[in-house]
C-alpha cells in the first residue's frame, strides 16, 4: 500500500494504492466525504508485489512492480481518480520489483529495484516518462536520504552492507549508458573477446583484447630512447635522486636554485607526460603498435598486460581462434612492418600473423609463434576448429602447427582486398574494400571453397554483422548500411571457384559472371561512415537489434518490427512528420537518407522522434490523421524505445 505525497495547501493525500492478491491493484479516495471508497481498479498479470504514488506536475502516476520482475505504469486522474486504459509495461529483471520515491535534480522520480536498480522521472522538454537503468549493484532495499552533505540521496542495503549513494545524472535526454575510459597508447584498430576456463569448473573468465597502432609514430622503446617518457615517472626520480645528492653539500643559496631548477623540471616532465602525441618520424612506413589484454568484469575495465610490437610493426586485427588441436582459445593477431597507406603498391611490407596465449590465470600474454605470409592481413575468424584469413585478396585456411601456421586450403577469385570476414556452419561471408559482400562456401569433401554468392553493387565495405544464415548487414565508407539476403535458389549449392575450361564450350558462349546476386533488402544513409556494428539486446528481456557505431562516436540502433501493425503506424506517421517537423538539414528527410541510394524498408527513427517536440495542435493535427490520439501515440513512441533500452 502507498499513500502518496501530501500535496502542497493539503493536510492529506487525495488517494491511497493497494496491491491485492487477485492481481488487482485498488486506487480509494481518501478525502473526508467519499473516505476509503473505491476510484479505480486494475487488472495485472502477475501478482502485485509493491505500489508507488508520484506526483509529476498536475499529473499522478501509478507504479506497479509486480513478482515476475515486471513494473507497470498507469496515469491516475488527479480529480476523479480514474485509472488510463492505457499502461506502459516493462520487463526489469528476474527479482520481484520494488518501487520507492526518491529525488533527482529536484524531481520526483521512482527507484525500481530488480536485479539492478532503474530509475523512472518525467521528462520535462518531452513530456514523456523515461525508465533508465542504474549503473551499479543490485540493492535489496532502499529509501530517500537527506542529510547535511547529501541533498538527494539514497540510502540502500545490499547484502550485509549499508550503502549511502546519489544519482549522477548529466541532464541529456535518455542517458542510458555508463562508460569507463582505459587509457591506450595508439589508435585502437580491432578487439576479440577471448573466454577462458574457469577454476575448477567454476565459471569462464571473459577478457578483452585490442590492437593498436598508429602510422608516423614511434613505438614505446623509440621514443624512451628519444627522451619522450609519456609517463615521466622515471626521469622525474632519477632527476630528483641526482639533486638530493648535490644538496647536501651546498648552502642556502644553492637550495633556493635547486628549487627552482626542480620547478622547471617538473613542468619539462609534465610536458612530457601529456597526452599529445610524441615526436613524427621523418620517413613513412613508421610505425607504433601493441596488444593489449583487458579484463572488462568487475567495476571498472583495467589492464592487465600490454605487449609492445617490434620495431615498425603495426597491429591490423584480432581474432580469438580454438584449434581442433588445442582445447584452450588462442589470440591471432594479424600485423604488417613498413606498410605504407599511400601508395600500397609501391611498398613492399612483411606481413606475419601471430598466435598468442594466455597464462598465468589470464593476466599475461605469451607468444607461441609467428607465421609470414605475402601480404597483410586485415581480416582473421575461427573456423570449424582452424584458423581462417583474409591476406590480401586471398581467403586462406590455416591449421596449427608446431613452428608456424600450416596451409590448408586457399581461395584467391576475390577482386579486392578482404576487409571484414565472419563465418557461420561451413560458410564465409566476406566484405572487400570495393566490390562488396562474397559469400563463399567449404566443400569438406573436396576440401575446396565455393563462391555462393556476391554483391551486384560495389560497396567500400567498412564494417558487418550477421543477422542469419542467410543475411548480413553492411557498413560502408560512405555512410550507407545495407541488408543483403542469399536468393532462394543458391541456398544449398554455388558455383565451383574456378570453373572448368573445357574445349566443348560454344564460342557464342557468354563469358559473364554467373554467380548468383546477393538481394537488396534494406537500405539506410546514416550520414557519417559506420564503423563497427553488432547483434544484441541491451537489457534483459529486451528486443535483439542491430547496434552501430559512427566515426564521431555516436551509438545507433536498429531495431527490427515486430508485426505488420507497427509496420504501417511508423509509415504513416514518418509520411506525416516529413511535412509537420522541422528539417535539421534543411533538405527533405526523405531525400537526405536517399543520398547515396533509395531509403529501403527501414523508418528514420530521429523524424519519429520530433513527433514530441511538435506543439500541441501539430501534435492533435497529426493523431487525427492516424486516428488515434496523441497519448496513444506517445506511448507507442515509448514502447518502441523500451523494447531497446
Amino acid at each position: 500500500m502507498d499513500l502518496g505525497i501530501v500535496p502542497a495547501g493539503r493536510t492529506r493525500s487525495a488517494f491511497a494504492a493497494v496491491g491485492c492478491r487477485d492481481n488487482t491493484v485498488k486506487v480509494l479516495s481518501l478525502l473526508s466525504d467519499s473516505l476509503l471508497i473505491q476510484k479505480s481498479r486494475t487488472v495485472l498479470q502477475s501478482r502485485p508485489h509493491s505500489v508507488c504514488l508520484q506526483r509529476s506536475s498536475e499529473d499522478i502516476w501509478l507504479t506497479v512492480g509486480m513478482d515476475d520482475g515486471s513494473s507497470i505504469r498507469v496515469s491516475i486522474d488527479p480529480i476523479t481518480g480514474a485509472a488510463a486504459s492505457g499502461s506502459n509495461q516493462r520487463f526489469l529483471g528476474a527479482r520481484p520489483v520494488t518501487a520507492l520515491r526518491a529525488t533527482v535534480d529536484s524531481q520526483p522520480t521512482t527507484v525500481l529495484l530488480s536485479s539492478r536498480p532503474w530509475i523512472s522521472r518525467h521528462d520535462a522538454t518531452t513530456g514523456t516518462v523515461t525508465t533508465d537503468p542504474l549503473s551499479y549493484a543490485p540493492l535489496d532495499h532502499a529509501a530517500m536520504f537527506r542529510g547535511a552533505f547529501v541533498q538527494e540521496g539514497i540510502v540502500a542495503t545490499a547484502g550485509s552492507t549499508l550503502r549511502i549513494l546519489s544519482v549522477e545524472t548529466r541532464g541529456n535526454r535518455g542517458e542510458s549508458f555508463n562508460q569507463h575510459c582505459v587509457g591506450l597508447r595508439y589508435t585502437p584498430r580491432q578487439m576479440c573477446l577471448l573466454e577462458l576456463a574457469g577454476n575448477a569448473g567454476g565459471e569462464p573468465r571473459r577478457l578483452l583484447a585490442v590492437c593498436e597502432s598508429d602510422h608516423n609514430d614511434y613505438n614505446a622503446d623509440g621514443k624512451q630512447s628519444l627522451g619522450f617518457d609519456p609517463n615521466g615517472k622515471q626521469t622525474a626520480k632519477k632527476k630528483k635522486t641526482e639533486d638530493d645528492a648535490m644538496d647536501m653539500d651546498e648552502d642556502d643559496d644553492a637550495d633556493a636554485n635547486s628549487e627552482e631548477s626542480e620547478e622547471e623540471e617538473d613542468e619539462e616532465v609534465q610536458s612530457r607526460a601529456t597526452t599529445v602525441r610524441g615526436p613524427v618520424p621523418l620517413t613513412p612506413g613508421t610505425w607504433g603498435g601493441c596488444i593489449r589484454l583487458l579484463d572488462p568484469s568487475g567495476s571498472g575495465c583495467t589492464s592487465l598486460d600490454v605487449v609492445e610490437l617490434e620495431k615498425n610493426e603495426a597491429a591490423l586485427c584480432c581474432c580469438s581462434v580454438r584449434f581442433h588441436s588445442r582445447g584452450e582459445s588462442l589470440l591471432a593477431v594479424g600485423t604488417a612492418t613498413g606498410l605504407i597507406p599511400r601508395g600500397a603498391k609501391k611498398s613492399q611490407p612483411v606481413a606475419h600473423i601471430i598466435l598468442y596465449r594466455v597464462i598465468l590465470n589470464g593476466d599475461r600474454l605469451q607468444m607461441l609463434h609467428r607465421t609470414k605470409v605475402e601480404a597483410p592481413v586485415l581480416a582473421l575468424a575461427h573456423f570449424q576448429g582452424r584458423l581462417l584469413a583474409g591476406v590480401g585478396g586471398t581467403l586462406r585456411l590455416y591449421e596449427m602447427g608446431k613452428k608456424q601456421l600450416l596451409r590448408k586450403c586457399e581461395y584467391r577469385s576475390l577482386p579486392s582486398v578482404i576487409k571484414t570476414l565472419q563465418t557461420a556452419g561451413d560458410r564465409a561471408y566476406i566484405g572487400d574494400m570495393l566490390h562488396g559482400m562474397h559469400f563463399i562456401r567449404y566443400d569438406t569433401v573436396q576440401d575446396r571453397f565455393v563462391s555462393q554468392a556476391n554483391d551486384k553493387t560495389s560497396r567500400c565495405v567498412t564494417c558487418q554483422e550477421l543477422i542469419d544464415l542467410n543475411t548480413v548487414a553492411v557498413g560502408d565508407k560512405f555512410g550507407n548500411i545495407s541488408i543483403l539476403r542469399l536468393p532462394r535458389a543458391s541456398d544449398s549449392g554455388g558455383a565451383p571457384a574456378n570453373p572448368t575450361n573445357s574445349a566443348t564450350r560454344a564460342l557464342w558462349e557468354s563469358r559473364q559472371d554467373t554467380t548468383p546476386k546477393l538481394e537488396l533488402i534494406c537500405n539506410y544513409y546514416v550520414g557519417e561512415i559506420v564503423t563497427g556494428m553488432t547483434r544484441a539486446a541491451l537489457v534483459a528481456g529486451g528486443a535483439e537489434a542491430l547496434i552501430y557505431v559512427t566515426i564521431t562516436g555516436r551509438i545507433n540502433a536498429l531495431l527490427p518490427f515486430g508485426s505488420r501493425e507497427d509496420t504501417e503506424f511508423y509509415q504513416q506517421l514518418e509520411l506525416n512528420l516529413r511535412m509537420e517537423a522541422e528539417r535539421v538539414t534543411g533538405r527533405d528527410p526523405c531525400s537526405y537518407r536517399s543520398y547515396y541510394a533509395p531509403i529501403r524498408h527501414i523508418m528514420d527513427g530521429d523524424l519519429c522522434d520530433a513527433y514530441a517536440l511538435l506543439s500541441a495542435d501539430q501534435q492533435a493535427k497529426i493523431a487525427e490523421k492516424l486516428d488515434r490520439s496523441v497519448g496513444e501515440i506517445m506511448k507507442k513512441l515509448e514502447d518502441t524505445r523500451n523494447g531497446l533500452l
